[in-house]
């Protein structure tokens, strides 16, 4: 009898744990769903209030130097970004996200289009996005953007064989016309030499983008890696 009578209570406990875990993972995915709105909507100020203010959070991104850290990088690069493209639809699937105590995390294929000028951005990959609870409330610490290179994601070449242009992540990097510089977020590549980020389509006449060779291949001629950039008034 004591058992049967204990069963109950033990699931009693544990109920609101289900339902703080499920109003957790709730509260990270409106977040990833705000945080579209935000981009597509060139909304710095929203995504100044998903962002933690910790001096620690950090963005991975394909911009040279890749790596930015805390919100006045952040901020500038994606202020940067929106300052150069225009049209941007961005759009995310397959969203999953875990929370656990005050840590939640989500991940999610995502896919965007746009103009640079004349030019239309396509680009599509995945991301992971890590949350800390502050104060009661979500904000993302650290985002990771990795695109998937044209022939991987199945875009098809535009006519004259050229590539389609890999433009940003959900992240504000943009790859390079054909022929032109590459609009790094926060820099700009010298005159007459575009630095594509990986998946852009090179411009005719250059080497291949860097892509990895597989273990014991030799690199192509002449493939370099990007140079370290920082942006400007060091999202």
């Amino acid at each position: 009898m004591v058992a049967v009578c204990a069963l109950p209570l033990a699931l009693a406990a544990m109920l609101p744990a289900c339902g703080d875990s499920t109003a957790d993972t709730d509260a990270i995915r409106f977040l990833v769903n705000r945080e579209v709105e935000a981009i597509n909507g060139k909304d710095l100020r929203v995504l100044s209030e998903i962002w933690s203010k910790d001096k620690n959070a950090l963005l991975f991104d394909v911009p040279p130097p890749g790596r930015f850290e805390g919100w006045d990088q952040i901020g500038h690069l994606w202020r940067d970004f929106f300052d150069r493209v225009t049209d941007i639809r961005l759009t995310v699937d397959a969203v999953r996200v875990e929370a656990q105590g005050s840590l939640g995390y989500a991940t999610y294929d995502w896919a965007m289009t746009g103009r640079l000028g004349s030019y239309p951005l396509v680009d599509r990959g995945q991301a992971t996005a890590i949350y800390h609870k502050e104060g009661g409330s979500w904000k993302l610490v650290h985002a990771h953007y990795s695109p998937v290179p044209p022939a991987l994601a199945g875009l098809a070449a535009p006519e004259g064989g050229a590539s389609p242009a890999i433009g940003p992540s959900p992240l504000p990097g943009a790859a390079a016309p054909a022929g032109g510089p590459a609009p790094h977020a926060g820099s700009a590549a010298p005159k007459g030499q575009p630095t594509p980020h990986p998946g852009a389509a090179a411009p005719a006449g250059s080497p291949q983008p860097r892509l990895p060779a597989p273990a014991g291949t030799p690199s192509p001629a002449g493939a370099t890696g990007p140079p370290p950039v920082a942006p400007r008034n060091s999202r």
